[in-house]
Formats: structure tokens, sequence, C-alpha cells
């Protein structure tokens, strides 16, 4: 990552030149361990840290010159940072700020999942109408690291099939898409590989030679009675055992690798139930939320665990890891003692990377334990297929005299077979279907998704069994009994929506008998990626018939109440479900949270929290549920008891000064609260409101009253948090579309036009693009929003009412949190369900053939670019029954235009879907989408300008 923002920095005289810059400007490190997208994430940021405040030397040329690449060499865009750092991973998103500028500096760390799905058109955890931003940032103007490759072969086979595509294009763009792999065991379909020839690897006296040439003896023991139902407990019980001897024998820091999220349970409850050495034991999977994760991480930086040259540990008391794959592949801990499960060999040999891994001088130790009888392999195991009995024979026909083996890395690689013979005790990779362009056709449609579409996980994982995670919150104060207790319940999720930061992935088999009302069992490895049996259809049938308590499964703002389900057979692969905390269903059987058992069950709501730190602004939701949680040392916690056991409702009605005098006490009272015990964020959020409804009319927008309680929502960004938030919307809010905006301030729509085009043009230039395409995307800017002017539109962004008119605006002053008002307003204004500003824009620009470019191969460009700026028109526009349609008038740098009734662009004949099609072939799938991406990011950048700019 250093070297590819040193060798980007180093190109910005090529753009003070008037060249293109060919080294990419996107950075994506690609893994598949979450724990390792979580360390690239940390190292970006450091590294990110140090340009900012870089103020001579290298470090300050670096910062400049990355600075005037992110403004495109052009002059009046400040405010930018030189490298922006992200992190996205699970199968929710994070944060989408790292496309918040096409020509931004910026490294993301992220899973497969998350990259893959974004590089072919089917963005996980988005709304389909940003597919296409994301495919085209993804896909032009990027380098893909693809770290532990070995592992993640179906994306790479992927990878090198979009480049070849990528050239397909009449007219190709040419933009940088470099794939690289780094793997110390590369696979066998590359034939570029950078080998290291030193010797430094077997110099004992050189940091690598010591890492080599380190010894790590491990024993070989044979748990036969780990079999049939009870395989997980036993072999937990032998693994403890073993942990116990090593912590107990001088192994200050133990790691006990599982092949199972279930064994790993099963020994973290041992440990504890057994800990007689006063020892601490830690619990890592990938079943766990991120922020409990990031807690567990900090601790293990506070222990002192991960690598250095140091020979000698001081810990207090021995510390005891339990981890999954998870903690497998790359993470930069060091241990003086390893207990593991057999696995396959290149599993193992990544394993055993985490004992001594600095060949420190220390006597490190390790046992390795297989379940069941070894003499008698069965059928293939369901995570490592035949490559773990292979293993386990290898290993056991090379143990020495004293039943061990040295897995020292210098060691191990001189006694291991070669070619096929070391090929058979791997886990298995599978390769990815061929990719053909009708797959790619069909995926680059977006708005509608074909029926049939090709299932991109497929592309990402090779053919395996069972389907994605789900992705698990839980929520506080969510009824479900009742029509209208379902309705306000969606309002309360819309006005604080589920995270990533407090959801936690489940196999999906999993949650559907979980929900079923069966007791769990998760026999699923915990690996990105990894295969889940899915339910069959005899228990789909059965499922249907039970009535277990209901579940939401979030969907955005286009969440229904139909979406509130307790039928598992209607929970989609990667769907977001929020559950009530008072569900009867047992929390414990779905991921691993650091909560005791007598713990409040309100405390599994970590939502404002989250939200806090997600999307960078302060929110308080107050409910007896969730108050009943916080700690009694807060001393708001009375106050709002008091406060909650009024009439809130008849409160505000009769006294609203009255009211807003006791929610300024009620913060008042948490922002004086101390820190404790993980709760640090609620004083900081009651600060940031208590600043944010100085003013009477701040506070009414912010304070909302639903079924009861209490929602205080902020609407300010938290500075320090911003870097990580999700700045940008889509399709699903209110702000993307037009209707209002955020400060509560109308922006005009003749400053909102030029302001895109300006962005749009800065855009396109600073990418080093011709000047006719530059001209055509800011053109396209100008002009992309002017179907707005539709009267009824206008009456939409005034409340509704059709007698009021004025200055054509873009954005409302008023505000909306939730749907119903929105409805109420575009019900009395006339406007049609589904109507689009963005095809009348199309309309009213062909009645001023002046403000079009002159080559009919740009004006093709700017009207396609037009009626896609909200994600449509790929290939089809809406269909929408516009009979009511009047005149629209709008007049711009001196043309007026004007179009009269409906647009009939949804006809098949309307030539939308020929000038797509041509525009796809002349700059290919992902040419195309990058286009449209300069557009667009210039009309979310332009609104984030008007929201900080227009603020009271």
């Amino acid at each position: 990552m250093d070297v590819a923002v040193f060798a980007l920095a180093a190109q910005a005289h090529k753009l003070k030149d008037g060249a293109v810059i060919t080294a990419p400007r996107r950075i994506f490190f690609v893994v598949d361990r979450r724990i390792i997208v979580d360390e690239a994430y940390e190292r970006g940021r450091c590294l990110a840290s140090k340009l900012a405040k870089a103020e001579d030397g290298i470090l300050k040329r670096v910062k400049d010159n990355l600075l005037y690449i992110c403004c495109g060499g052009m002059e009046g865009f400040g405010g930018e940072q030189p490298l922006s750092v992200h992190a996205m991973r699970g199968g929710m998103y994070r944060s989408e700020a790292w496309g918040r500028n096409p020509l931004q500096p910026t490294i993301v760390a992220s899973t497969v999942d998350q990259i893959g799905s974004r590089l072919l058109f089917r963005a996980y955890g988005r709304a389909p109408g940003t597919w296409p931003i994301y495919a085209g940032l993804v896909a032009n103007d990027s380098l893909i690291l693809l770290d532990e490759a070995h592992c993640s072969q179906p994306f790479l086979q992927t990878l090198q099939a979009v480049r070849k595509y990528q050239s397909w294009a009449e007219a190709p763009l040419s933009r940088s898409f470099y794939p690289v792999v780094m793997s110390a065991t590369p696979p066998p379909i590359l034939d570029d590989v950078f080998t290291d020839f030193s010797g430094e690897s077997t110099n004992p006296d050189h940091p690598l030679g010591k890492r080599q040439m380190a010894r790590k003896p491990a024993k070989l023991k044979p748990v036969p009675s780990a079999q049939g139902a009870h395989a997980n407990n036993r072999l937990a019980k032998a693994m403890v055992d073993d942990a116990l001897q090593l912590a107990g024998d001088g192994c200050h820091a133990v790691v006990v690798f599982v092949n199972r999220v279930a064994t790993a349970r099963e020994c973290s409850r041992l440990l504890r139930e057994q800990n007689k050495l006063d020892l601490e034991c830690l619990l890592l999977t990938g079943r766990m939320r991120a922020l409990d994760k990031d807690c567990i991480i900090e601790r293990l930086k506070q222990l002192d665990l991960h690598s250095d040259h140091s020979d000698s540990r001081m810990l207090e008391r021995p510390v005891i890891v339990v981890a999954t794959q998870t903690l497998e592949v790359g993470a930069d801990l060091d241990f003086d003692g390893l207990v593991t499960e057999c696995a396959s060999m290149d599993a193992l040999r990544q394993r055993f990377g985490r004992l001594n891994r600095m060949g420190r001088r220390v006597d490190s130790r390790a046992a390795i334990l297989m379940r069941g009888d070894p003499a008698d392999p069965k059928k293939d195991d369901p995570i490592y297929g035949a490559a773990l009995a292979a293993t386990w024979q290898w290993l056991w026909e090379n143990k020495d005299d004293n039943g061990e083996i040295n897995f020292g890395i210098a060691d191990l690689d001189a006694r291991l077979p070669k070619g096929t013979a070391l090929a058979e005790l791997n886990a298995p990779s599978p390769d990815a279907p061929v990719m053909l362009p009708s797959h790619v056709d069909c995926w680059s449609q977006t708005a509608p998704e074909p029926l049939p579409s090709p299932d991109v996980d497929l592309f990402l994982h090779g053919p395996r069994d069972g389907a994605p995670d789900v992705q698990v919150c839980w929520r506080a104060g969510l009824d479900l009994s009742s029509e209208q207790a379902q309705k306000s319940a969606l309002e309360s999720l819309e006005l604080c929506p589920p995270s990533s930061m407090e959801t936690l992935p489940v196999p999906i088999g999993v949650f559907r008998r979980w929900l079923k009302g069966r007791r769990p069992s998760d026999d699923s490895a915990d690996i990105e990626g990894a295969s889940e049996p899915s339910l069959t259809s005899s228990q789909s049938e059965e499922a249907a018939e039970s009535l277990p308590a209901p579940v939401v499964c979030w969907r955005g703002r286009r969440t229904k109440p139909d979406d509130i389900v307790a039928d598992p057979t209607k929970v989609r692969p990667s769907d977001v479900i929020v559950i009530p905390t008072d569900h009867p269903g047992v929390w414990r059987e779905l991921g691993d949270l650091p909560l005791a058992a007598d713990t409040p069950q309100a405390a599994l709501d970590i939502g404002d929290q989250a939200h806090r730190i997600v999307r960078a602004k302060p929110i308080i939701r107050l409910h007896s549920d969730l108050v009943n949680a916080w700690p009694d040392s807060l001393s708001g916690k009375a106050v709002a008891r008091i406060l909650l056991a009024d009439d809130l409702a008849g409160r505000h009605e009769e006294n609203p000064d009255e009211f807003a005098a006791d929610i300024r006490s009620l913060l008042d009272a948490l922002a004086a609260s101390g820190a404790e015990n993980g709760w640090a964020w609620l004083p900081k959020a009651a600060r940031e409101l208590q600043a944010e409804y100085r003013s009477v009319q701040r506070f009414r927008r912010g304070c909302h009253l639903i079924n009861g309680h209490l929602i205080l929502e902020g609407r300010r960004r938290i500075q320090e948090l911003a870097h990580a938030a999700d700045t940008f919307s889509d399709e699903d809010d209110a702000t993307s579309s037009g209707i209002s905006q955020p400060n509560g301030n109308p922006v005009r729509l003749r400053d909102h036009l030029p302001g895109v085009e300006r962005f749009a043009r800065q855009h396109a230039a600073g990418c080093g693009l011709p000047d006719n395409f530059a001209e055509a995307v800011a053109r396209a800017g100008l002009l992309h929003d002017v179907g707005k002017s539709d009267p009824r539109f206008q009456s939409v962004l005034r409340g509704g009412s059709p007698w009021m008119a004025g200055e054509p605006l873009a954005k409302s002053g008023e505000m909306w949190a939730t749907k119903g008002p929105r409805r109420q307003a575009r019900k009395d204004s006339g406007l049609p369900q589904g109507w689009r500003h963005e095809l009348l824009s199309v309309r009213m620009a062909e009645s001023a053939s002046g403000l079009l470019p002159d080559s009919l191969e740009m004006r093709d460009l700017v009207l396609h670019l037009v009626g896609s700026h909200h994600g449509h028109c790929r290939p089809f526009a809406p269909v929408v029954f516009d009979y009511a349609a009047g005149d629209a008038e709008f007049e711009l740098n001196g043309h007026r235009m004007r179009w009269q009734g409906e647009t009939k662009l949804e006809r098949l004949d309307s030539g939308i879907a020929d000038r797509y099609w041509r525009l796809t072939r002349r700059y290919g799938w992902w040419g195309l989408a990058w286009l449209e991406s300069l557009l667009r990011l210039a009309d979310w950048r332009r609104s984030e300008w008007e929201e900080s700019h227009n603020a009271e």
C-alpha cells in the first residue's frame, strides 16, 4: 500500500503537463479474513495521518502531490485530504465514503464479497440505483491487491476476466486496472511471479532468517472419542486440557485454533469453567459485531501480543485466545504456545505463522489434535475435503521418535512434497465459472435488473453449497405485535437504521433454524464465503407452518410491513435482520457477544453507539428498556426515567416550550456524566446534541415522538468521525432525489445546476479525459435536474401545497424524516407515484438543442448521463402513467427549455434502451458506468457542499 501511494504521488507531474496519470488512484487491499482487513485499514490510517500532518521533507512533497491529484490540478476545491482510507467488511457496508471523489487517492481494505460484488454491478448492502457507480470506480483507476490469493482463486480468475473484457469496447477509455496477487503459495494460473532469491531467509542473524529458521515442534494427538454427536464437546475438552498445560508450563500467550464456530464456543466455555490458573480467556470469531471485535483487538494490543523483536514477554497473567479461521491468515500476533485442530496443510502452515512469529529465543511448543479415528477416513471433511485426512496421514508418517513434527518454515519447506503431491494436502480450491459476455450484459443492466440474473457469488467463491450470511442486530422497544405498532417500529428504524458496526454475520441456514425455534449448532467454518447448507424443502414447509416471533428484514427505506416476517423461508441471503431484544429466541445461539448472563436484554441494542460511528451523527433513543440498561453511574438515568414516566405526546402538545426545556435538562445531565465501561459515547452524544439544539427550530427538526418513546436525532456531522462516515446517500434517501435538505434550508435550482456542472468538469478533466468528454460530463451536470421545474414537483418541495410558488427549487427546506409526510406531500401535489424528474430533464434538454454538444456521440452521452443520474435507464426507463402531466418550462443560460405532457420515455421505441446499448458497446460495460459515476458523484458532492454551507 505504501509503495502504491508513493507511485501515485510520483506521477503528479503528468497532470501538470496535461498527460494522463496511469498510477491507480484507488488502492483496494482485498483479503477474505476480516481481521486482516482491519489491520490493513489501521496501517492505511497511520499512513494517512502521517501524510496529513507532514510539514517538510519527502512526506510533505508526497502530501502536496496527492492533494494536487485530488483536486484534479484545479483551484477552488479545498478541504480534501491527501489520502483517504476506508474499510468494508462483512455482508453489509460500513461506509461508501471511499467513493466520494473519483479523483481522491484512496486506500480501501475489504473482503472479496464487498469488492467483488461491487465490481460485478451487484454491490452487497446497497440499493440497485448505486450499483453502476461502484462498478465504475472499482474497475477504473484502480489497483487490487489480492492478499492470500491462494484462498481466493475464483475471484482471481474473475479479475483476470474483467481485465480482458475491458478492452472489448469500440473506444475503450483505457483506465488503469491492475489485479496483483500476494501469496506465499501463488496459484498455478499465474505466469509472472516475483520470488525472493536472496540469502536472507537462511541467515540466522537476519530478521527474516530468524523467522524462517525458528523451531516450532508440534505434538500429534489423535482424539478417537471425538466422533458423532459429541465430537465438538470431546475435542474441545482435549484442546482445552492441552492449552492449560502449555499455560501452566510457562507459555504466557497461547492460541487455540479450531475448525468450527461451535467448537470455539465450547472451548471458551470450558476455559472459563476450568480456570484454575487465573488466566485471561478471549474468544475471537467471525460471529461477532464489529464494535465487540474492536474491543477484543484493542485488548490484544494492550497485552502486547503483536509481533516484535523482544525475546521476553511480561504479562501479568497467562492469556489464552480461542479463535477460528478468522485469526488464521495474516494476523500480526505472536504466541508462545499453539493448540490446533488438524486442518489442511496450507491452513496449518498459516496457523503456525502465529507461533513465535518473529523467531524469538523462546521455547515455543504446539499440539495438533485430530478428531475421530484417523485410521478410518470416512467421507470428505465438509470444510477441507479429502485434504484433511491426507494431511494427517502425511504428518503421522513424518513425525519423529517423540511423535512431533517441526513446523518451522525452513524445516517444513524442505520436507514437504512438491507439485501434485503437495496439492493433495491443501484445501480444494474451486474454479470460477467461465465468464461470458452475456454474463456481463446481464449484470450491467441494473435498472431494471433482468430475471434471471447470473449469481455473482459463483464468480467470487466458485461453486459451493448454501448461500451468503445474513447480518443480524438487535433493537429494544421494537413492538411488532400489531399493524400500527409495526408502522411505528419501521419509522423508528428509518431514523436510526441498522449499520455494520452493530451487526454480526450468521449463516443463513443457522438463522433459519433459529427463527424456526430449533436450537442451531454452528458447525460451519469461519471463512469468508464458506459453504452453509440450506433448509430442505420439507424443512421449509414445516417452517412455514410454525408461528415463531417475527423479525424485521431491513431493506432500507423500501422496507414495508410485509418485510416483517416469522417464516424462515422468507429470509433471503445477505438480508439485514433486526431482532427485537425481547424475542424469545436465545441470542447467544447466533453470535459471540461479550455480555454476561445477567446482562439486561436491552443491552443487546448498540444502535445509537453504532449510528454515531458509522454516520458521524449523534442520536439518542429514549425508551424505558434502553434507559434501564444504562449504568447507574449516569446522572441522566434518573432524569430520563422521570421523563419517560409521563405522557410525552400530551406534554409536547400542551406546552412544547416546557417539553423542550425538559429535554435540554436531560442532555445537560447526560453530558456531565463520566465515562464508564464503554459508555463514553453517550455523554459525547449528549454534548453534540446540546450544541445542535440551541435553536428551537433545530430542536423541533431533531426531536421525534414515536409510539410513546423519544428519538433525539442530530444532523450535524461529527468532524473527528467524518473520515469513516457514510456521507453519501442513494435512492433510498430523500436527500438524493432532491426532496429535502438535511440542514432545513432550501436550495435554488439555479444555484444547484452550475454547482454540479463545476464539480463534474473537475472530475472529468482531473481524470485526464479529452476536452470533448470533459465538456459533455459538465454539460450533463448543468442539465441533470431541469426536470425538477415541473410545477407539481415544486409543489412537493413546498410541502404539497399547489398554491405556493416562487423561484424553482432543487431541494426543499421542509424536513421529512420518515415516509408518511413525504408520501402525503406527493399525494397533495398530484404527482403520480414513481414519477422521475430525470426523464423530464431529458425531454427538456432535447428541446434546447443549443445546450447540447454538436457531436452526435457526445450528445448521446449527455442525454444518457442526464437520464441515468439516479440509476435508471440502464437500459429501461421506469414505467409511469402520468395522464395529468402539464407544461414544464425553465430558462438556463439564455435558452428556454419546455416540454408538454408525458415524456413517454418508458416506451420500448423511445430510444432510451438503444442509446444505453450503443454507449455500452462504445465505451465498455465498466467504461460507461465510470462516466456515469463522474456526474453522479458531482451531484452528491454538490449536495454535501450545500448541506454544510447553507446551514443556519
